[in-house]
């Protein structure tokens, strides 16, 4: 029974703390049909705490430390190719006993992680390489061939060939263009 008196009575202080926030102005505002201050303060935003999301794969991820990208819809990723902007680092991988694709997978994004990375190799990587997307979201020196190419970080450690883990330190991805 008192339970819901003292929940009334926090409900209470805080209408009143909000009601005492508001300007004589925005009292008006609100109440001739205009909610312009309570309405910003309500909007909703997620949140990604140092830099870690989850989101459901547009398709299957068969590996770990895939890269991704933005996927079909607001909520979802894919695996990144050569050219497309990249996202983040997913370091699971689909379900494979499970078609399901309903089932979220971890996002590291690109940049606002404090860690550092693992991401797969498409070929030989050396220390202090400046990286780029290969093909099925994996990782490549950023070539010295003329092009325009996505960086996603700097490597930390080397990768002999396909398929080795590298530890990469992870930058906001920005584009740089060899001419």
């Amino acid at each position: 029974m008192i339970h819901p008196i003292i929940a009334g009575f926090v409900l209470l202080l805080i209408l009143a703390a909000a009601w005492s926030g508001l300007s004589k102005q925005s009292r008006v505002l609100a109440f001739g049909g205009r909610f312009i201050d309570l309405a910003n303060n309500a909007i909703i935003v997620n949140i990604t705490p140092k830099g870690r999301t989850t989101a459901v794969a547009d398709a299957a991820f068969t590996s770990r430390y895939l890269i991704a990208k933005r996927g079909e819809y607001d909520y979802s990723i894919a695996i990144a190719g050569q050219g497309d902007t990249p996202y983040g680092v997913v370091p699971d991988m689909t379900p494979t006993t499970d078609t399901d694709l309903s089932y979220p997978l971890p996002v590291n994004i690109l940049g606002l992680n404090e860690d550092t990375e693992r991401m797969i190799a498409s070929g030989a990587i050396a220390i202090d390489n400046l990286l780029t997307t290969d093909a099925a979201g994996q990782v490549r020196p950023v070539p010295s061939s003329a092009g325009t190419y996505w960086v996603l970080g700097k490597a930390k450690t080397a990768a002999a060939g396909q398929n080795d883990q590298v530890e990469v330190i992870p930058s906001f991805p920005y584009q740089v263009t060899v001419a």
